[in-house]
């Protein structure tokens, strides 16, 4: 019988974990890299300031937008969009320099206004208004800012949310958080004798409200879906720890804003580094990675009780660790978590997931009019229903719905076993009709841990920057001088795939071939720019369309990045000038 699925995804073959084994579950009470700031100085709201940019309403000026998120969701396609980019019609600069100190009073600048401050520092502050906007977030690009740089964001009578540097992504742009509303208010502080700063607002993203983004699907109903917070441990164990690890998460895609879900992940030195698991399908690169925001707590005030998840303690940013589409996992590190988070135990053997075996989530399902808060949902193995294409056993896990469903946000949602042990993350649902959450004829498939865990293990063992010696072999080149380990997998439209055979040029580049020895498909060249920008750059090239996946690792300390050509797409060059912070 051919199954349909609800979202297409390429596939990369990684090799399997060399050992497994079991962690458990650890409880911290105390908050990881919160950071104090000072007040917000709120300066172009104390100055009364006239946007510096005022865009229409999108319902009545961009219907088509609006309808485009909505296709896209009723399509079941993934991740679920929640908004998008807007241009503004004029772009904002701004310019500060140490000169600037000498203006004490408030002054017009840059399509805002600056003050030196009694502090020594200079304040530089704007003001952007979408015409009935639910939420925004701006984007500051080609951002350059000193040490000790403060940024806030606010929306009228609301609390700031504070931010630095450390949500820059690697190619020198920066979203803010989001704000509640149509007005958003951005002030920046600088050290007034180290001053030299700039960037450029050419886009706003506009969130919507959930109302205008989910459409029931036809013959669906979410009323199979479970509040978490009325299960108890007689139906799941260790369900009160297991809501204090999921999150719900909102980033931005090139196509604007999206959302899924994610669980915190326990190393073996119950460190509380807050090493969280999502879905590859969500996302899959550092640029993204900082645009993350992590929404935690987010549940009913009782069983089947009222829900804001505006009221929801969250962070931003994060760092992408690893990731493949081979058993669809992305493996971040979120920059900070709020006080008393629950970090899941997790289990990488297959023999635990055999079939019958009953497998938990708590997800925040979106499938109609809003984002639910945590909902609950169980599911059992099934090892013999048949697999839809490219999702193969044992990359991943099928099993038939139990109780509750799940829906667009629940994606990369950790699925676990009895005693609250991870054993893999949501892809979608397999079947007849994989849109409807609670159709019980689809199955649920989830990308396996067993298949993940030897990307991510150095990591939960506690030891990433533990050094490697890489060594040049058949499908590895290692390059700048050798510390780099490079490789590259390959998959073809009617399913074959491979690892790319690799020949070394010089010290810094190789190429792999896939088909035959005489046929060049990639170029990668990995140079030391620690002397320019304090990085290692990664370039690369390539003479194909097939999917392609190219791997590269910093054997001094095990941070790896990955670069995805989709199926069918010319190969795109890769010029990534940010590419390892890693120095010397």
């Amino acid at each position: 019988m051919k199954r349909a699925f609800f979202a297409l995804f390429v596939v990369v073959v990684v090799a399997l974990p060399a050992f497994a084994q079991r962690n458990e579950g650890f409880f911290m009470r105390d908050a990881v890299g919160v950071k104090s700031y000072a007040a917000a100085p709120r300066l172009a709201e104390r100055a009364a300031m006239v946007p510096a940019v005022v865009l229409p309403e999108s319902a009545s000026t961009m219907p088509e937008a609006i309808a485009a998120i909505q296709a896209w969701n009723r399509g079941g396609h993934e991740p679920m969009r929640n908004g998008f980019r807007r241009m503004l019609p004029d772009v904002i600069d701004m310019r500060l320099s140490s000169a600037i100190a000498a203006k004490t009073a408030i002054t017009s600048w840059g399509r805002g206004v600056v003050e030196q401050t009694a502090r020594g520092t200079i304040v530089w502050s704007t003001v952007v208004r979408v015409d009935k906007a639910d939420r925004l977030r701006l984007h500051l690009e080609n951002a350059s800012l000193p040490d000790g740089a403060t940024l806030w964001v606010y929306a009228p009578g609301h609390e700031p949310t504070a931010f630095g540097k450390e949500l820059m992504d690697d190619k020198g742009g920066l979203w803010t958080p989001s704000v509640v509303g149509d007005t958003i208010y951005l002030d920046v502080e600088v050290p007034a004798a180290n001053a030299a700063s700039s960037f450029t607002i050419r886009e706003v993203l506009e969130l919507l409200h959930p109302s205008l983004t989910g459409v029931i699907q036809p013959n669906d109903s979410p009323t199979c879906l479970v509040d978490a917070t009325c299960v108890t441990s007689a139906t799941f164990d260790v369900i009160a720890n297991a809501r204090k690890a999921i999150s719900h998460l909102e980033f931005v895609t090139p196509q604007g804003g999206a959302v899924c879900s994610g669980g915190l992940l326990n190393d073996i030195n119950n460190t509380g580094t807050p090493y969280l698991l999502t879905a590859n399908h969500c996302f899959q690169n550092q640029t993204v990675a900082s645009t993350i925001e992590a929404y935690f707590d987010f549940t009913t005030t009782s069983c089947n009780g009222s829900f804001n998840g505006a009221n929801a303690p969250h962070t931003n940013g994060a760092t992408f660790l690893a990731g493949s589409s081979n058993s669809d996992f992305t493996f971040i590190r979120l920059n900070s978590v709020p006080a008393g988070r629950y970090f899941l135990g997790w289990d990488s053997r297959t023999s635990v997931v055999g079939a019958g075996v009953k497998l938990h989530r708590i997800s925040h399902p979106v499938p109609a009019d809003t984002i639910f808060p945590q909902m609950y949902s169980n599911t059992t193995v099934n090892a013999t229903t048949g697999t839809c294409t490219n999702y193969p056993r044992p990359n991943f896990l099928y099993s038939d719905q139990g109780q509750g469903g799940v829906y667009g946000g629940s994606s990369g949602s950790p699925v676990l076993i009895a005693g609250g042990y991870v054993v893999g993350q949501l892809l979608g649902s397999c079947g007849p009709d994989p849109s409807a959450g609670c159709d019980a004829r689809n199955s649920t498939v989830d990308g396996a841990f067993s298949q993940s865990y030897s990307s991510i293990s150095s990591f939960l063992q506690g030891n990433p920057a533990q050094p490697t010696v890489c060594t040049q072999d058949a499908t590895t080149l290692c390059l700048s001088s050798g510390r780099f380990a490079v490789t590259s997998t390959w998959r073809t439209n009617d399913g074959a795939s491979g690892a790319g055979q690799a020949v070394r040029l010089t010290s810094d580049t190789g190429y792999f071939t896939f088909f035959s020895a005489t046929n060049v498909e990639a170029v990668v060249k990995v140079l030391n720019a620690c002397g320019l920008n304090q990085k290692y750059w990664v370039f690369a090239g390539g003479l194909t369309n097939v999917n392609v996946v190219i791997t590269v690792r910093d054997t001094q300390n095990g941070t790896v990045k990955t670069y995805t050509n989709p199926a069918n797409t010319a190969f795109q060059p890769i010029q990534d000038t940010n590419a390892f912070a890693t120095c010397p």
